[in-house]
C-alpha cells in the first residue's frame, strides 16, 4: 500500500510536471515567436531608416542648391533694382531737356551734377531742337 501511495504519488508528480513542461514549452515557443517578429520589425526599421537617411541627403543637397539659386536671384534683383534706381534720374532729365529744361533745372529736379545735367542737356538737348 505505501508502495502503491508512492507510485500514485510520483505518477502524479510526474504528470504535474508533464503539464508544466508543456505550459512553459508553449510559452517558450510564443516567446521565440514574438522575438523573430521582433526581428522582422527591427530589421524594416533599419531599412526604413537608412531609406530616410538617404533621402534626407539627397534633400540636403536640393535645398543648398535652392539657397544658391535664391542667392543669385536676390543678387541680380539688387543689381537690377540699382541699375534701374540709377538709370532713373537720367531717363527723367532727359525727358524735361526734350521739353526745353536747362541744365540748371536738370541739378534742382534730378539731383544731378553739373557735369552730368550739362552732358545730358547737350547730347538731348540738340536732339529737341533738330526735330
Amino acid at each position: 500500500m505505501i508502495i502503491e501511495a508512492t507510485l500514485t504519488g510520483l505518477t502524479i508528480a510526474v504528470a504535474a510536471l508533464a503539464v508544466v513542461l508543456v505550459r512553459m514549452s508553449r510559452r517558450f515557443n510564443a516567446v521565440v515567436e514574438a522575438l523573430k517578429e521582433s526581428q522582422e520589425d527591427v530589421a524594416h526599421l533599419k531599412a526604413d531608416l537608412g531609406a530616410l537617411c538617404k533621402s534626407s541627403v539627397g534633400a540636403g543637397d536640393h535645398v543648398v542648391k535652392l539657397e544658391h539659386q535664391v542667392n543669385r536671384l536676390l543678387e541680380r534683383q539688387t543689381q537690377t533694382e540699382m541699375r534701374t534706381s540709377n538709370d532713373r534720374p537720367y531717363s527723367a532729365a532727359v525727358q524735361l531737356v526734350q521739353q526745353g529744361a536747362n541744365a540748371d533745372e536738370l541739378i534742382e529736379k534730378c539731383g544731378l551734377t553739373r557735369g552730368e545735367a550739362d552732358l545730358i542737356a547737350m547730347l538731348h538737348g540738340s536732339v529737341a531742337k533738330a526735330s
